[in-house]
């Protein structure tokens, strides 16, 4: 018989405290990879997932303690020495992490940094290193490449710079690809082209895949079979599909009937980034774009309101002008009876503390110097609030009061930032992607929270997301936007029925849809997202749309009800009757 590729025995991992006492985080770990398989890891989040996936590369810091056995192709590695490992890092195993952002020089270009490390691992073929690049960029469907190759990592979206990191990866001919959460941040759409491209490579260069997920639903897709991690401890995992489904849910928000009188109201809200050096919009050298287009909104105290679509669509920009954020260049809002375009001093003060933000990342959000008492007492201030209290409002204990960001999970960090929020008793509250990065219990947890604080408190809830399915359970209403247009506006709270093409794409690329579709999204997407932005004519979407119609090139369809509650901007979607739209040229 031959050697597995990759053979894990009775692997322990630890850290020790300042008392000298070890603390495990991975105990008897045992793992194999056979060559050309696909394995998935699962687990939940500072369950130890990244962390094994160090130590396969060699990658422990180097207080790390480690013992154990790890063999490759049959031949034992020097847990302590790192040149064993230098010869297997990159061209045996590669390693994707879950920030691309993170993993790239922001000062190089992308084309640059790929030729680097194809030329590291070819010695003596420096010189066609860039040819290389280009050809790596092509088989991540960059295209055109020699375009692509001159850009910096910042100048790319998300997804494109997750290919640029895999094309990094790919030019070390690795024979496993240990990917840890590479999609953890990107919206259905360009997650579902990841995988898909992930899936093409690993089957046309034959090589073995190491998938770490906290999603199992995610996990079917790509691999043959999994590992669950639990307390540092791996057992044979079972699919998604196999497992019972988690229907309780916190359908009982909203449930009250709706107040008159909305605590946010937001009419042809206009948002624009400029280029300060030019004195134009960003995004050109003269005129820039238009990040939030005519966006009309209402939040009624207790209820709660969905807004989806993917990266870069302007939601973001959106959430941070309703809090005095950035500047609005036109139209009206109005927060809890102030008009917060036309105050100041005082009453402006007054009006942004109703609103509060808490953000995607709260590692990044909150201060790495302060403990978690001076967080919540710098924002508190002079108001009388027991840190306690709030602590247990969020679910969080007195142990933590002490503790700086980086020793709490992703979970109790953004129920940190959610406390801090709530230090000045706001009467909004908008939620940017805050469980994008947790595993699904971490995920319930926090909505269930957050349902429970919206109706204990009265809150009005904005919650943005990538995830339509989060919001269909957990959102009175939904509203869909691209590229800074609402496209459509319909109820949720497992009544949501989706009708505009736009929305039913980000609905098909969701993990439970793939799942009942393999072949469907194994074509993937050959192009990366890099759709021009919307100039403000026609609908945004029109480019993409199966259902388009010449009228919808030129003119941008009015946001009309097609049933009770539910409005679209698309001239296909018909309630009764043909449609009131003329396509003509």
């Amino acid at each position: 018989m031959t050697d597995p590729l990759l053979l894990v025995k009775n692997l322990h991992l630890g850290f020790l405290d300042d008392q000298d006492q070890l603390l495990p985080v991975l105990e008897g770990v045992d793992l194999k990879i056979e060559p050309g398989e696909a394995v998935a890891l699962t687990g939940a989040s500072g369950c130890g997932k990244s962390l094994l996936a160090r130590a396969l590369c060699g990658l422990l810091p180097a207080s790390a303690q480690i013992r154990g056995s790890i063999f490759w192709r049959g031949r034992l590695l020097a847990l302590n020495n790192d040149q064993s490992w230098q010869q297997l890092r990159g061209g045996a195993m590669a390693l994707i992490l879950q920030e691309p952002a993170t993993s790239l020089n922001p000062v190089i270009r992308v084309g640059r940094q790929i030729a680097e490390s194809w030329a590291l691992h070819h010695p003596g073929r420096q010189s066609q290193a860039v040819v290389e690049s280009l050809k790596l960029l092509e088989e991540v469907h960059l295209t055109p490449a020699h375009e692509i190759s001159r850009k910096y990592p910042h100048q790319l979206s998300g997804g494109m710079r997750q290919r640029v990191l895999l094309a990094a990866a790919l030019a070390c001919e690795p024979d496993l690809l240990i990917a840890d959460e590479p999609t953890t941040a990107l919206d259905p759409t360009v997650q579902r082209d990841i995988l898909a491209l992930v899936q093409e490579i690993r089957r046309k260069r034959g090589m073995a895949l190491l998938f770490i997920s906290h999603d199992p639903s995610l996990v079917e897709l790509l691999t043959e079979r999994s590992y669950i991690m639990d307390k540092g401890q791996l057992q044979d995992g079972v699919f998604a599909s196999d497992l019972s489904p988690n229907n309780h849910l916190g359908e009982q928000q909203n449930s009250k009937s709706q107040p008159l009188e909305p605590v946010l109201q937001a009419r042809g809200l206009v948002v624009e980034h400029r280029n300060k050096r030019w004195g134009g919009l960003a995004g050109t050298d003269a005129s820039g774009f238009r990040a939030v287009d005519k966006v009309d909104l209402e939040l009624f105290p207790g209820c709660s309101v969905g807004l989806a679509g993917e990266s870069g669509c302007g939601k973001t920009s959106l959430a941070r002008a309703l809090v005095g954020q950035i500047p609005i260049d036109s139209g009206a809002l109005l927060v809890a009876g102030a008009d917060l375009r036309n105050s100041t001093g005082e009453v402006l003060r007054k009006v942004r503390s109703s609103g509060q933000l808490v953000f995607q990342d709260p590692v990044a959000s909150l201060n790495p110097r302060q403990r978690v008492f001076q967080m919540l007492g710098e924002a508190s201030r002079h108001r009388q609030l027991g840190i306690e209290a709030l602590l247990a409002e969020v679910g969080l204990g007195p142990e933590v009061i002490d503790r700086f960001a980086h020793q709490l999970s992703g979970g109790q960090n953004q129920r940190i930032a959610l406390a801090r929020a709530l230090t000045v008793d706001p009467k909004i509250l908008i939620a940017d992607e805050i469980t994008s990065a947790l595993d699904p219990v971490a995920t319930q947890r926090i909505m269930s929270l957050l349902a429970n604080i919206m109706e204990q408190r009265n809150l009005a809830v904005l919650h943005i997301s990538h995830d339509l399915d989060l919001l269909h359970r957990w959102c009175g209403q939904i509203m869909v936007m691209s590229q800074g247009v609402i496209l459509e506006v319909y109820p949720g709270l497992g009544r949501a029925i989706a009708r505009h093409p736009y929305t039913l794409q980000l609905l098909a690329a969701g993990p439970n849809a793939l799942r009942a579709d393999q072949l469907r999204w194994q074509g993937g997407n050959k192009t990366a997202s890099t759709a021009k932005q919307f100039t403000g004519e026609g609908c945004p979407w029109a480019p993409f749309c199966n259902e388009v119609i010449s009228s919808c090139y030129k003119v941008l369809p009015p946001l009309v009800e097609v049933k009770d509650g539910h409005l679209s901007r698309c001239p296909v979607v018909e309630s009764d009757g043909p449609s009131t739209f003329i396509d003509t040229l």
